[in-house]
């Protein structure tokens, strides 16, 4: 079984005021359960005596939420349990998903990604040790394109989703894909002020490593619709004014 192990990650020990109810709910929900809190000192330490051949690596990431994702594949490689980020707020207790081998969701904003903010593994599962081998070859991937695009792609949901296609799924025994109406609900980052949940989680404001290409990216996504819309009222306003140009210079041409 998936061991009763919770694993969460954050800068210290002094969990942010809008992130304590959450924290708290998971932490109460699963009171049998080992619960860890990981700092950042925390992380490098354990990295350093588990990993030291990724140490290295480890601190050469630009970005505090890329080594917060790679510690997720370490310390569940290593101990096993369930992963949840700390604006994750629980609903349900897992126990009956602790007889999978693995456990994993998309992403409620996009589906077309497996999310990395929640998972559930057994220890020393080969597909973790997989992802752990390929961290090096990605480190670098998308540099190029701004902060949130080579996040997304070195450690994040879009490195999860290219190990899993990469592996293949059908080579991951007793999986568990929890549906999004279970892991989410109605929450994504375009409604997680006023959404109800999932079965087994509620979605929370969290954002905390978003810089302002993520605010773009994230603006679009909700609004795309009025975007379209948008363009779509200028295209048409500029079809309707070449047409009334065009008309006007044609009568001016002939009654010239």
């Amino acid at each position: 079984m998936i061991p009763k192990i919770i694993h969460q990650t954050w800068k210290t020990n002094i969990i942010p005021d809008k992130w304590i109810e959450s924290q708290i709910s998971c932490e109460k929900i699963h009171n049998d359960y080992v619960y860890m809190l990981w700092t950042h000192e925390k992380m490098k330490q354990f990295v350093n005596e588990f990993y030291p051949e990724l140490l290295e690596l480890y601190l050469s990431y630009k970005y505090d939420i890329q080594r917060c994702d790679v510690f997720r594949y370490l310390v569940l490689y290593k101990y096993g349990g369930i992963y949840l980020d700390l604006d994750i707020y629980c609903i349900k207790e897992l126990d009956n998903l602790l007889k999978y081998d693995i456990v994993i969701t998309k992403c409620p904003n996009l589906n077309l990604f497996y999310t990395n903010s929640f998972f559930m593994i057994k220890p020393n599962h080969p597909f973790f040790k997989y992802c752990i081998s390929k961290l090096l070859e990605r480190s670098k991937k998308y540099i190029f394109f701004g902060k949130h695009f080579h996040i997304m792609a070195s450690t994040g949901p879009h490195f999860l989703t290219s190990m899993i296609n990469e592996y293949n799924i059908n080579n991951i025994k007793n999986i568990y894909i929890m549906p999004n109406k279970d892991f989410a609900g109605d929450c994504n980052v375009c409604t997680d002020k006023n959404c109800k949940g999932g079965t087994y989680f509620k979605h929370v404001v969290g954002n905390s490593w978003h810089s302002m290409d993520s605010t773009i990216y994230n603006y679009i996504l909700c609004n795309y619709l009025n975007i379209i819309g948008i363009i779509l009222l200028f295209l048409i306003f500029i079809i309707i004014f070449r047409k009334t140009y065009k008309n006007k210079y044609y009568y001016k041409k002939i009654y010239k």
